[in-house]
């Protein structure tokens, strides 16, 4: 954890979903670098070889605050929205968190050998209006995710799959050029690990899968 952040989970004051509530403004704020995911951690070699030479990981920091209701924790993410129009993939992001006493770094957004707890946010361009924003999944490596209860063989590549129902929630506002998202889930992944990973995808650059930005080390997450 050398390096990390660490953010303070404060009481939930009301519904806080809705990431421009009042409540917000008063809970602690902290700003996370990130950095693109290896090109070299890609999972197959046309990934390598299509973005070598290619910027992304564009987002390069993002904004955190988060607030514990019940037994759901809230996470809001805050990030300078790419002024370039949207193509084929739209912006993203998510939190994951570890196993409890893993030791593999955030960077490549789990390991087979250590997969973690992903919430992911995901815009939706106007075809896909009908689909949820919010997915639960397992990932296991850049761009390997499989919906929670899944097997290992079944994959979510992109995200394209259903999420377990009811798993996740989440709300998002995209106001003078930055993105405000909150993503809400079950306190227990993050109270066991007491760590948090972020990562952010820029869909005008086409960034999708393992090709985004993410937390080089892990956020430490401590309650008041």
């Amino acid at each position: 954890m050398q390096g990390g952040s660490e953010v303070d989970i404060v009481e939930a004051t009301g519904d806080m979903l809705d990431p421009a509530a009042a409540a917000w403004t008063t809970v602690p704020v902290e700003t996370v670098r990130l950095a693109p995911v290896p090109l070299e951690a890609q999972p197959n070699a046309y990934i390598r070889a299509a973005w070598a030479g290619r910027p992304y990981g564009r987002v390069s920091e993002v904004r955190v605050a988060t607030v514990r209701s019940g037994d759901s924790l809230l996470v809001r993410l805050e990030w300078e929205r790419s002024g370039d129009p949207p193509g084929e993939f739209a912006d993203a992001a998510a939190v994951f968190f570890p196993a409890a006493g893993g030791t593999a770094p955030p960077i490549t957004i789990g390991t087979h050998a250590e997969p973690v707890t992903l919430w992911a946010w995901r815009d939706r361009l106007e075809v896909q209006a009908a689909l949820p924003q919010a997915k639960e999944l397992i990932a296991t490596g850049p761009g390997t995710f499989r919906p929670r209860g899944a097997s290992a063989g079944d994959t979510a590549g992109s995200g394209q799959t259903s999420e377990r129902p009811g798993s996740v929630a989440a709300a998002s506002r995209c106001e003078q050029g930055r993105w405000n998202v909150v993503v809400q889930g079950d306190l227990g992944p993050a109270s066991k690990s007491g760590r948090m990973g972020i990562v952010v995808w820029d869909g005008s650059n086409d960034e999708r899968a393992g090709i985004g930005a993410v937390s080089p080390d892990w956020l430490a997450l401590s309650s008041s």
